[in-house]
């Protein structure tokens, strides 16, 4: 057990109180929704300067700001429009100039590279998907929404965000005793790293699919930042699909690998960086899917797929597994440029998808503040446990491949200390 020594520097960043966040420095190349422009120009109108606007199409802008402006103008899209993200943020104009989108269809699809061949999507392994749906454990996810959300911030850059990463790794680890299963942390350069889990695929390992959230949190007033529902929740999603799959010894045709990406609050950069690193070693996945808060329940149905900057095809498999396994209801809506991760695999022409908890006008007024708790969203997590069912339906009917036999098909293993949500309590 490697618990002890981390929760003796959570306990006592808990009794300081939310770690000091280094300010950045230098400029940030932003591609922004044009909608969201007048939050960029209060940003400026308050340092009394005038908005660098450098490209403008008819949905996104390119824009510069200082990189201290960050997270005022996440504060300012919250504020003026009600929603996450809305930008994200670049090294170099040439990078933010790149995404701005080269609209071939109504969905948005591919922004920026061509589009790569859909998938047929065929549903033909129902008995792996019905074998393993029945060990979706709604109480290991709310556990692991407690154990992240007690720790006092996951700011990217502050050092619990940093011991959030280090102990997903060490949970991850504890879910299996395969050793071709690898866990690691991908460093951007900051404080928090990325974790990546992969489950290497057997006839078809060089094709790769991506299940993924965010791991760090924000509160844009300043101080603790729980973000139980943003993204712990998604977070905790994926670990227990993770969990049941490994339980399961699943052994996909195409390699699975589960990522929690640091840094998406201000911009989307953990994800930006993994997907440039793929494109440039031609690391070629056929299809993400996003897990950006599951567990608040705000609209008349069960699941919400975004049907913006995502796949039609992809979407339309989803909706199956719905229908074919889940048994939840489901509907379409829209949450604008650059609302999630997705929006990173989506603009490198991968096959992206993110369902959400409710419909984005109804969603969590609680995020980005203290009051993201557990109890605010769903104390049972009984509403993500539905999206845990769907991720995993979507990876064992994308992955192909089959279960294991014997012990490790009874689903226990993974259910030890380090799931039981005490980490970070002090």
């Amino acid at each position: 057990m490697r618990s002890a020594s981390v929760l003796a520097l959570l306990v006592c960043a808990s009794c300081a109180g939310a770690p000091a966040e280094p300010a950045e420095t230098g400029v940030r190349y932003v591609s922004i929704g044009r909608d969201a422009l007048d939050a960029a120009l209060a940003v400026a109108d308050r340092r009394g300067a005038a908005l660098d606007v450098l490209d403008l199409d008819a949905d996104v802008a390119v824009i510069a700001l200082p990189a201290g402006d960050l997270g005022l103008l996440a504060e300012q899209i919250h504020a003026r429009h009600d929603r996450c993200g809305g930008f994200m943020v670049h090294d170099s104009y040439a990078e933010a100039r790149a995404a701005i989108p080269v609209h071939t269809d109504p969905d948005h699809a591919d922004p920026s590279h061509a589009v790569r061949p859909e998938l047929d999507y065929p549903i033909d392994h129902a008995d792996a998907v019905r074998r393993v749906l029945p060990e979706v454990d709604a109480s290991q996810i709310r556990d692991t929404i407690r154990t992240l959300s007690a720790m006092p911030t996951r700011h990217y850059q502050s050092r619990t965000g940093a011991e959030a990463a280090r102990w997903l790794q060490a949970r991850w680890r504890s879910l299996t005793g395969r050793p071709d299963v690898t866990v690691e942390l991908f460093d951007h350069g900051y404080a928090q790293p990325s974790v990546i889990m992969t489950v290497p695929g057997t006839t078809r390992a060089s094709e790769v699919i991506v299940i993924g959230g965010h791991l760090d949190s924000i509160n844009l007033s300043g101080g603790a930042a729980p973000g139980a529902d943003d993204d712990a929740s998604g977070i905790a999603t994926l670990t227990e699909v993770a969990r049941v799959l490994l339980a399961q010894d699943y052994r996909p045709e195409r390699t699975i690998q589960f990522m929690a990406y640091a840094a998406e609050e201000v911009g989307l950069r953990g994800s930006q960086l993994i997907v440039r690193d793929y494109q440039r070693r031609g690391i070629h996945v056929v299809g993400a899917l996003q897990l950006d808060m599951t567990n608040y329940q705000g609209s008349d149905r069960d699941i919400w797929l975004m049907k913006d900057y995502t796949s039609a095809a992809q979407n339309a498999f989803l909706g199956r597994l719905i229908d074919t396994y889940v048994g939840a209801t489901w509907g379409m809506d829209a949450c604008g440029y650059a609302c999630s991760d997705h929006a990173s695999w989506n603009r490198a022409g991968v096959p992206a998808s993110m369902p959400f908890e409710a419909r984005a006008g109804d969603r969590n007024r609680a995020i980005h503040t203290r009051r993201d708790t557990l109890e605010t969203s769903d104390a049972s997590a009984a509403h993500a446990a539905k999206f845990a069912r769907l991720a995993a339906a979507y990876a064992i009917e994308l992955g192909k491949g089959e279960l294991g036999k014997g012990e490790l098909g009874k689903g226990e293993l993974g259910k030890g200390e380090l799931g039981k949500g005490e980490l970070g309590k002090g």
